[in-house]
This record gives C-alpha cells, structure tokens and sequence, in this order.
C-alpha cells in the first residue's frame, strides 16, 4: 500500500500575529508526523489537536532557528511527553533537530521549565540532536538534508525532504532566500517560504531590507527560476488576512506559472 502523504499548516502567521498562530506546520505520513517549528507558546497544543495530532504520534521535531515564535511551543510538548515518558505510557523515542543554537536554547528552556522528575527522558526518550548544514538524516523513513540558510537575524536552517522518489519538498524559513541555497529547490515539487507582503505595499514598505522577509514577488521570481511546481506562501500579518488568498494568489501568478497555495491555518494538502 503507498504511503500517504500530507502537510498540515498549524499556523500562518508572522512572529507579532494575533489573529492567526505563528507560522508552523505538520508533515504526515500516515499516522506518523514530522513537526516543523513550534509556534510561540502553547497554542501549538490546541492547533495540533485541532487537526487530530496526538503528540504521542510525533516521531521528530525541527526548529529552524531560536526567535520566540518557532522554539517556544517545543517546551510545552517536552513538558507533557517528559511525564508520559516517565510514566511509561509511550514508548519510541522522539527527536528533536535544529542547529547549536536552538539546541542549547532548548536545554536551557528545560532546565528552567521542566520539573525534575522528568528532566531524566532528556536524550533517553526526547532525544536533542544538533545539526549542521549539509547534514543528511532519516525521518519518518525518509531521506531529509538540512542545509544553512544563510539568514542575517540568527543561524538558521531549512532541508530537503523527499517524500516520494525525486519528489522533494523543500522548506526555507522565514527570510529572503540568500541565492547560495537556489540550488537546493532547484525543481522541488514543493517550496514553502516566507511571504510578508505583496504588490505595491511590498514594493513601498520593502520588508526585504526592513525585516529580512521575503515578498511574493522576491519568491515567486526564485521560483519560477528553479522550475519549482508547487508554492507555498506563509508567514503573513494580521492586516490583510481576509485577503490574502487572493492577493498573494494573484500577485504570485504575475511571476510564477506554477501552482500557488497560500494556505490557512489549519488546512491540510494532500502531497
């Protein structure tokens, strides 16, 4: 029987977002879930029962880097499966990637957060593994490559994850993809990065050199470039929530002849 794939989005927003959960999402195979990033507190818990994610379901976790709202949410799931964990009531292990800093920003979330009693399942069942650009791993039985995303804010990585043979779905975090990593989404099948804005606000406001986040225009340009298939805009403010499917849509398809998908929190695709 093949394996089902799909990307659940849990969050939409950027880091100040209030009208929609920080940006982070699921990748499912099967009843196994990968999550990337964590959202800034422990909404996260409630967006994953929300689209029927048991916690005891994640076999690995990735931060792509230390700003609150992506590291966060990752304390409130130690909390909760460090008990499970010492009560015997799971027993695989999960892991837990992302680069030096992020993993020493999370030993440090749990010496201050996590009782005691459960600080022994750290790296006996909840496993905190650093990882290095290029580094090449397997999650959910899959291939995934981390690579540097050469952000300018903090250390920041994003991977490769192939899903079907020569079917890769590729994450590049929430800044201006740096031309370095054009490479690796090179006729991706997915690319999912960062939008803030779009059209004539993008061009007046330039959160590209504001705020290091890419625009449509910016990604939708990069990927019609790479020959990617399918783009996935995320990452967005509150203001123009009501709109933005369709705008970003519209200002997307100016640039890219590929398909766009500019999700909603809590939606689901189907790879």
């Amino acid at each position: 029987m093949k394996d089902k794939f799909s990307i659940s989005f849990l969050g939409t927003g950027h880091g100040t977002a209030t009208e929609c959960f920080n940006s982070c999402f699921a990748i499912r195979k099967n009843k196994d879930v990968f999550l990337v990033d964590s959202g800034g507190g422990n909404g996260i818990l409630k967006q994953l029962k929300q689209v029927n994610i048991e916690l005891e379901d994640i076999r690995a976790i990735f931060i792509s880097h230390n700003h609150l709202d992506h590291i966060l949410g990752v304390i409130w799931i130690i909390r909760i499966l460090s008990r499970k964990y010492f009560k015997n009531e799971i027993k695989l292990p999960i892991y837990i990637y992302g680069n030096n800093v992020v993993i020493k920003t999370i030993e440090k979330l749990v010496e201050l957060f996590i009782p005691n009693d459960f600080v022994c399942m750290i790296n006996k069942k909840i496993i905190l593994e650093v990882i290095n650009d290029n580094d090449k791993k397997i999650i959910l039985g899959n291939k995934i490559k981390f690579f540097d995303l050469h952000a300018t804010k903090t250390l920041q990585h994003g991977f490769i994850f192939e899903y079907e043979k020569n079917k890769n779905f590729c994450f590049v975090g929430d800044e201006v993809l740096s031309p370095i990593n054009n490479k690796n989404i090179r006729k991706c099948e997915y690319l999912y990065a960062d939008a803030y804005m779009c059209g004539s606000v993008a061009e007046k406001y330039n959160p590209i050199k504001k705020h290091h986040h890419s625009t449509v225009k910016y990604i939708s340009q990069i990927a019609e470039q790479e020959q990617v298939k399918n783009l996935i805009l995320s990452h967005t403010i509150d203001s123009n929530l009501s709109k933005r499917k369709k705008e970003f849509t519209k200002d997307a398809k100016l640039y890219y002849n590929g398909n766009v998908i500019v999700p909603d929190d809590l939606e689901t695709i189907i790879l």
